[in-house]
């Protein structure tokens, strides 16, 4: 056992050599509270313990420490035959957000096949936004494995590269995963609306709504006017979340032809989509809007009632 010249140290090393389970279990939650840098060390001694719940411990108490030191050990850790471990090590990796860790990740992606494993890794490639993981996630759009494929869509739009655009909007369209496809149009705001307008207007149709929620949203952070018929359309959509996405983003165009359908939005039994549509009522201000507004004032629901006011306060400096 290696010896260390700070002695609260050096105890906690004794403990985790310990027979005991519980024991080395506890001294893992000493080592946070430790300052020095060799306590790296002992934690990924912990990481590779025999006993399941001392590599959950370590696995909890990760992101307290550099990346730099760990991310190998992690790495490693998602190969864990404990779910606790391999689910912790995911999401210590995840937030790890350090680029000195991209290296090890980089490389551990080129060598794993296992679907959990490579998620994993991309996750945590994913706010690192480095470009040398741009080819490797192109790659993994084509993996068996649903969650492979969502976590490569992710690292792409965080990359926001202009390249990758074609491969992101086929995953939006054609993708057999409904996950996958959601993820992938959420993806394409960071373009222009211009390039994905016409495939976010597709979305609008997908099977799954919650690809549809994605689209109506994309819509309208682009500010996709050529998308305003179709998202009235969406205002009528049989899922009422749907609706709600749409009707927000009919406000964010502002135009004064989506003003019926916004009405019928505000009398829906969702009060969600009321507050929606009153709020999109609100950003167009046109005198059109008044009477659904006056109507949502004496609204059952009193965050309607606040958002009529507002809207009215809008329609009235418009005036």
């Amino acid at each position: 056992m290696t010896h260390y010249a700070d002695p609260e140290l050096q105890a906690l090393a004794e403990r985790l050599a310990s027979d005991d389970p519980g024991i080395r279990r506890v001294a893992v939650l000493g080592l946070v509270d430790s300052g020095e840098p060799e306590a790296a060390e002992l934690l990924v001694q912990a990481l590779k313990d025999p006993d399941a719940s001392v590599r959950q411990e370590a696995a909890k108490v990760v992101d307290e420490f550099d990346a730099e030191d760990i991310a190998d050990s992690l790495i490693a850790a998602l190969s864990d035959s404990d779910e606790v471990v391999r689910n912790g090590a995911a999401h210590a990796l995840a937030d790890l957000k350090d680029p000195s860790a991209a290296p090890p990740l980089l490389a551990a992606l080129a060598e794993s096949r296992d679907p959990f494993v490579v998620a994993g890794i991309l996750r945590a490639l994913k706010p690192l936004r480095v470009s040398e993981a741009q080819a490797p996630a192109l790659a993994r759009l084509e993996d068996a494995d649903p969650r492979v494929r969502r976590e490569a869509v992710a690292v792409l739009g965080w990359l926001k590269a202009e390249a990758n655009l074609p491969a992101l909007i086929g995953r939006a369209r054609d993708d057999v995963d409904p996950e996958v496809r959601r993820a992938a149009t959420g993806t394409l705001v960071y373009a222009a609306a211009e390039r994905v307008g016409p495939a976010l207007v597709e979305g609008l149709g997908d099977g799954h709504w919650q690809v549809r929620c994605e689209a109506a949203t994309g819509i309208g952070k682009l500010d996709y006017q050529q998308g305003l018929a179709a998202l009235i359309e969406a205002s009528r959509d049989a899922t009422w979340q749907v609706r709600e996405k749409a009707a927000d983003a009919l406000g964010r165009l502002g135009s004064t032809a989506a003003i019926p359908a916004l009405g019928v939005c505000a009398e829906d039994p969702m009060s969600n989509l009321r507050k929606a549509a009153i709020g999109a009522l609100g950003a167009i201000a046109d005198p059109a809007c008044r009477p659904f507004i006056e109507r949502a004032m004496d609204d059952p629901d009193p965050d309607v009632r606040k958002l009529a006011r507002w809207a009215q306060s809008q329609l009235d400096n418009a005036a």
